[in-house]
């Protein structure tokens, strides 16, 4: 089974997505096979992230009728894919009309609101851990790139190796990431009971690392925020110019040059070799 890490954003704007994609790219420019599955279903853009918005492929709503482990090779090879990663997102004009149509393709409301399905149009809860499941077993690194949804955080919470949260460092940026800390580590340790059909893959709870974003932060403020959150600080990403034009030329994130953005990318990589080593 290959390993599983999964990005948090503690508040909105701070890059958790650019960061999932450099090191699916990273992970990818090394030889593995990595797929990217993008679980936010009201804001994730992770196919815009990669460029592959317009690319044929399954999206999740090709993904209704799963039912138990999908064959993870098979649904990889139906994706799209840009820079060696292959990309699960969402079909945002079906998306869009289910939001505006209620379940009998009328404008009655009923599709609106918290009545609407967590993952995709028409895709049930209970099919998030058996597709990530799937494409975990048929690729090398599986980044999942999650909202700040518990109920989405406890279904892959016994199937990740590690969970990176990514902070900002605005001062409502790092109260936001306290306040979502404490309720993120209790789910994370709350791990599914083991069966035969589903064995957690991390026993003890997964580790949980930080990733500070933001422009010239002190070292003064990281240990500040590193004391408050209690959480391994991997590093800290700056604003990077030359990604955000990369961005809107096409370019994946970690596709080319250094910087802040590639080095921490890789250092997550080796740590997850480490866990893997110390398993």
């Amino acid at each position: 089974m290959g390993h599983v890490i999964a990005f948090i954003p503690a508040s909105g704007g701070v890059g958790a997505s650019t960061l999932a994609a450099a090191v699916a790219v990273r992970g990818a420019s090394a030889g593995r096979a990595v797929v990217a599955v993008d679980l936010d279903h009201v804001a994730g853009r992770l196919d815009v992230v990669f460029g592959v918005e317009q690319h044929p492929g399954w999206r999740w709503d090709a993904l209704t009728e799963v039912i138990g482990v999908v064959d993870g090779t098979a649904l990889g090879q139906r994706l799209p894919c840009a820079e060696g990663v292959r990309v699960l997102a969402h079909d945002r004009s079906r998306a869009a009309l289910s939001a505006e149509l209620g379940p009998n393709g009328t404008d009655d409301g009923a599709g609106r609101g918290d009545s609407s399905p967590p993952v995709g149009h028409g895709v049930a809860v209970e099919a998030v851990s058996d597709v990530v499941s799937g494409l975990a077993r048929a690729h090398d690194l599986t980044i999942v790139d999650l909202p700040r949804d518990l109920t989405l955080v406890e279904l892959v919470s016994g199937l990740v190796d590690a969970v990176v949260l990514v902070v900002g460092s605005h001062l409502s940026q790092v109260a936001a990431a306290a306040a979502s800390t404490v309720v993120l580590t209790r789910v994370l340790r709350a791990l599914p009971t083991a069966d035969v059909d589903r064995q957690p893959w991390s026993c003890p709870p997964p580790p949980t690392w930080l990733v500070l974003r933001g422009s010239a932060v002190s070292d003064d403020l990281a240990d500040v925020v590193v004391d408050h959150l209690d959480l391994p600080l991997v590093g800290i990403v700056g604003d990077e110019h030359r990604v955000i034009s990369d961005l809107q030329r096409g370019l994946v994130p970690g596709a080319r040059g250094r910087g802040s953005l590639v080095d921490v990318a890789d250092d997550l990589l080796l740590r997850l070799v480490a866990v893997e080593r110390a398993a």
